[in-house]
């Protein structure tokens, strides 16, 4: 895209804040971004949005790419205990809707052992819910995506399929971003 996605403008928002009401208004416990430490512009967008630099996540090798995050998150120490759960949400799919967000936290909660993926048409896509024993494992996996660590858990994935279609599509390119737009 050329610039920081996540402060593009969405509506009356931007992504960021566009994708933060949509987790809050799931009831999601805790919400932690993870950022790249050099990007200014998305730590004074995060402190607007009432959080502090202990509410996100650095990842300190972004160039590694998005497994990369995930293992910075599953190693970060400030998640509160209570948590069963985490949500791998990409900050490129503003466009998947609340519906489709609440009906895989639905599917999770009836299989709490299972990892909830939306389908669109079978295909698997993101968000993903991975439980607790899961999301920890990747903190110190070598497997190089999760993608593949997905697949090498395929016994405990529950694919939820879907009627949205923008499950499976991010927003990669201006093309993408103009034709998603709200």
């Amino acid at each position: 895209m050329g610039r920081c996605k996540l402060l593009l403008p969405w509506g009356e928002k931007t992504i960021l804040t566009h994708l933060l009401d949509q987790w809050r208004s799931t009831g999601a416990a805790q919400i932690a971004p993870v950022i790249d430490p050099s990007n200014e512009f998305l730590r004074k967008a995060l402190a607007h949005a009432g959080f502090s630099s202990w509410d996100w996540i650095e990842n300190p090798s972004p160039q590694k790419g998005m497994f990369s995050s995930l293992q910075e998150a599953s190693r970060w120490v400030g998640w509160l205990s209570t948590l069963t759960h985490w949500v791998i949400s990409l900050g490129d799919q503003p466009h998947v809707r609340i519906s489709t967000l609440r009906l895989l936290l639905d599917a999770t909660r009836r299989n709490p052992t299972r990892i909830c993926q939306p389908a669109f048409h079978g295909r698997a896509a993101h968000p993903i819910i991975l439980p607790a024993n899961n999301f920890r494992e990747l903190a110190q996996s070598d497997i190089p995506n999760l993608r593949a660590y997905v697949r090498t858990r395929e016994a405990f994935r529950l694919r939820v399929e879907v009627e949205d279609e923008a499950v499976s599509h991010d927003l990669n390119t201006p093309e993408d971003y103009a034709h998603w737009k709200p």
